[in-house]
């Protein structure tokens, strides 16, 4: 039942014109998929066998046999027909491959014509194209040859200019410590000149007033050495006066013995107070000794203030000597550079137009 069934969707699906599928048989049956694809696969072999276009025997099945004969009928003129017009078909194919035999021989022959006159241009042009090479080997030779040697002169510019760059930071390095060690040494001399200057002239203001403590005391020693010695004196007349008072007066030195003992504790007393004046002289005499060993140590100071004074102006002007013959041997060193420069200059001046040269060469 339904592989009947399968059977007639099948032969509906062929006679209108289409392929039949498992799916569509699927869908329009309502069968499974697998059991469609069995039954279509056994309808496709039993098609040759139910479905027969002999001559004289057309058969189609599920068809009455009036119209199977009037569908035979049909189909054997129809194949009738189709014969003629294939056989008419042919001959016109055949007069028409005839005619495009002979334009193709001519056009074969043309191209043959066409092909030697090409192969014979080519061979030219392979010729040309074998001299073009050479010519384009050369010229590729010589530009790598000049590629090489501007690529050299590229790289000595560039070492060069490597050069150059070094000796300018060296030489403003140089000026740099030139300017540098320059502005340290008028600085130190400065400071040195100033500290110096400082010095001496507290040594004179030390010296100014000791000596002025020493006048002071020289004029205090002397007025109270004339007062001392204005005393003395005075005492020594009184004294004088005395003895030649005693000289007179021995013969009434016993029956005066009283008086002669007021005068011995008068002469004591007098001795003490010129002990007292001896011994505050020899004071005196002693300090005014003591500022003139003093007044001799400032004196010695100061000299020796003034040697070193003298010893470092002369090593700084040692130093100073020192020092101008480094500026000087650094401005040769300078002017070395410079030249050395200018020579650097140059020869690139001149490796510069050898590039332009090979430029325009090239």
């Amino acid at each position: 039942m339904i592989k009947e069934q399968i059977y007639r969707c099948a032969d509906r699906i062929l006679t209108s014109g289409e392929q039949p599928t498992p799916e569509k048989i699927s869908a329009e049956c309502q069968v499974d998929v697998n059991e469609a694809v069995q039954y279509l696969s056994s309808w496709k072999q039993d098609l040759s066998d139910r479905i027969s276009f002999a001559r004289n025997n057309i058969y189609v099945p599920d068809v009455p046999e009036s119209l199977s004969l009037s569908f035979g009928r049909i189909w054997q003129q129809a194949v009738d027909e189709a014969s003629s017009r294939l056989q008419n078909d042919q001959k016109v194919t055949g007069n028409n491959l005839e005619e495009a035999g002979r334009v193709s021989d001519d056009a074969i022959k043309e191209m043959q014509y066409r092909q030697q006159d090409l192969e014979n241009r080519l061979r030219e042009q392979n010729q040309k194209n074998g001299e073009l090479a050479g010519h384009n080997k050369a010229i590729e030779a010589e530009l790598s040859v000049l590629k090489t040697g501007l690529a050299s002169e590229t790289t000595l510019r560039k070492q060069e200019e490597q050069v150059r760059s070094n000796v300018e930071h060296e030489l403003a390095h140089l000026r740099k410590t030139y300017e540098d060690s320059k502005r340290t040494f008028d600085q130190r001399i400065k400071d040195e000149q100033r500290h110096m200057l400082d010095s001496v002239s507290k040594a004179d203001v030390d010296v100014r007033y000791y000596k002025n403590a020493l006048e002071k005391l020289r004029d205090e020693v002397g007025k109270k050495e004339s007062a001392l010695t204005k005393s003395i004196h005075d005492i020594k007349a009184e004294l004088a006066k005395k003895d030649v008072k005693i000289e007179t007066q021995r013969s009434q030195l016993r029956s005066q013995e009283t008086e002669l003992k007021l005068l011995k504790q008068d002469v004591a007393s007098q001795s003490r107070e010129l002990a007292r004046c001896t011994s505050s002289l020899l004071a005196e005499t002693n300090k005014s000794k003591r500022f003139e060993d003093k007044g001799r140590d400032l004196d010695n100071e100061i000299k020796r203030l003034n040697q070193k004074q003298y010893n470092s102006a002369t090593d700084w002007s040692r130093r100073e000597n020192n020092l101008r013959k480094e500026v000087k041997d650094k401005e040769d060193e300078l002017l070395r550079t410079v030249s050395r420069l200018t020579s650097l200059e140059k020869r690139i001046i001149a490796q510069d137009e050898e590039l332009r040269r090979l430029n325009s060469r090239l």
